[in-house]
């Protein structure tokens, strides 16, 4: 039996996916005119795109069915093709990610905006292969150096959204049985991720170093 999609997603889906929903949603402003969706054949979570005069969705992967079949290292798109371009949970994948984001900023217009995350502390997962996390100074240092400036910048979680993820992926572990019976704990879950939204969370300079990675809007 197939479960309700929104019980679907309260039980399988990460804090991190759902903090990256909640950001992408509050921030539709930026998604306008043309998008490229780069990466965006496999659709997750609860992001819903905007209203724009166009947006493509591009990927490497045929049977995902995109509009375009697209390598973001090499875009067969000519200079300044469109408004915006997303690429969230993608440079991970991407073997030359400073390439990659070097095409994003080609494809850009002038005063466009990149909108791009990251996992950091989070489980290596393949698809189908995983090279790479960086840190924020990274992504900040190398797209600086680009052209690119920064929109804003958002931690998506700190040490209790990785730790409650943590959680959620042992118990996915577990046996049926005993999975059920954590399925119990989620509500408590739920209480200790919101910790990272407390004052004396976000300063404390032990707690604050842990992210599960970041969401960036840059802008050309």
């Amino acid at each position: 039996m197939q479960l309700p999609f929104f019980l679907q997603y309260y039980l399988g889906t990460t804090y991190r996916r759902k903090l990256l929903d909640k950001y992408l949603n509050k921030n539709t402003k930026y998604f306008q005119g043309t998008v490229l969706d780069i990466g965006g054949g496999r659709k997750r979570g609860k992001f819903i795109p905007p209203k724009t005069d166009k947006w493509i969705f591009a990927d490497i992967t045929p049977e995902l069915k995109p509009d375009v079949i697209c390598n973001v290292e090499k875009m067969q798109f000519k200079n300044k093709s469109f408004d915006t371009v997303k690429a969230t949970e993608l440079f991970e994948h991407v073997k030359n990610s400073e390439q990659g984001i070097k095409e994003c900023y080609r494809v850009l217009e002038k005063s466009g905006y990149f909108i791009v995350s990251m996992p950091f502390l989070y489980p290596v997962h393949g698809d189908p292969y995983d090279y790479q996390r960086w840190t924020k100074d990274k992504w900040i240092s190398m797209t600086r150096d680009m052209g690119f400036k920064i929109e804003k910048i958002y931690l998506v979680g700190n040490y209790f959204t990785v730790l409650s993820d943590m959680l959620k992926t042992f118990n996915k572990s577990l046996l049926l049985p005993f999975r059920l019976l954590g399925y119990l704990t989620y509500p408590i879950l739920d209480l200790v991720q919101k910790l990272d939204n407390l004052k004396i969370i976000k300063n404390n300079k032990i707690l604050n170093k842990y992210t599960t990675g970041y969401l960036f809007i840059f802008k050309k």
